[in-house]
């Protein structure tokens, strides 16, 4: 039974969303409902559970951080209803119910990779939810800058012309590719590597090289959305990482499968192999 006061679980909050090292941090809002923290940001909305949900006070400001199961990072200011939230955090236990499921699920992933059906993992991606897979994308992009990638030459402004350009292009000549929220990064690589000129990572982020820029890029940008649109990251992560994947099904945490995925997948990116096996060993 919910035992969340209702107040704390009508009210909301607003505070910092720090998902990644490298990017700003977004105001969102926060609702508790039930056994679940919502998250609500701009274009997305995440359910987090309770119980996946680390809990800690900083020195400075009495402001409450909120450790989330991918690694990011809310900062609350300090109001009399986080120590409702506080508590409801703390004690937030999976019910009886779904207890036993993730018992059952996590019982034929067991027997599923005991016979040798690794591949079976990917009949459940519909069951991973999509910030899962942005979230695994911005870890794997912070983890090419810091050992392969380098910031732009390019301009700003032409950076948003190219932009603009293959964003009004995918439209027209490859309709069928586009997700609903995809975004185009520009680095620059080593020059000493034959990679290809688009780099598409989970959740909708599309790598452009500034060497590789030219007739070929939006076939490139194509082709890298439509492998976006099946998942085949995650499909890979799900093939060699199958038991990661069932176990986050099975009991509502990925933090695993975010762990392992930059490894896993930066095997399989389009980098020459001394690049590779430098981020695969990291």
């Amino acid at each position: 039974m919910d035992s969340t006061p209702d107040n704390a679980r009508t009210a909301t909050l607003q505070a910092d969303l720090f998902g990644s090292s490298t990017q700003p941090a977004q105001i969102v809002e926060l609702e508790l409902a039930g056994e679940r923290l919502l998250v609500r940001g701009q274009a997305f909305c995440q359910q987090i559970p309770l119980h996946q949900i680390g809990w800690a006070r900083t020195g400075e400001g009495d402001i409450r951080l909120l450790e989330l199961p991918d690694g990011a990072l809310l900062h609350c200011r300090p109001d009399p209803l986080l120590e409702q939230w506080s508590m409801a955090i703390r004690s937030g236990k999976p019910s009886l119910r779904r207890q036993v499921r993730q018992a059952g699920t996590a019982l034929v992933a067991a027997l599923l990779v005991w016979a040798g059906l690794p591949v079976a993992a990917e009949s459940l991606l519909p069951q991973v939810p999509q910030q899962i897979d942005r979230h695994i994308g911005q870890r794997l992009l912070d983890r090419l800058d810091a050992l392969w990638l380098q910031p732009s030459s390019l301009p700003a402004k032409e950076q948003q012309n190219w932009r603009q350009r293959l964003t009004d292009a995918v439209s027209q000549v490859c309709p069928e590719a586009r997700l609903p929220v995809w975004s185009l990064q520009f680095r620059r690589g080593p020059g000493d590597d034959g990679s290809a000129g688009a780099i598409g990572l989970p959740g909708g982020t599309v790598v452009l090289l500034d060497e590789q820029l030219g007739r070929g890029t939006l076939n490139a940008v194509c082709r890298e959305l439509g492998q976006l649109q099946q998942r085949q990251g995650m499909r890979t992560l799900a093939r060699q990482q199958p038991v990661s994947l069932l176990m986050g099904v099975a009991f509502d945490d990925f933090s695993s499968t975010v762990a392992v995925a930059g490894p896993v997948l930066a095997q399989h990116l389009p980098f020459a192999t001394s690049a590779t096996n430098r981020l695969a060993r990291r």
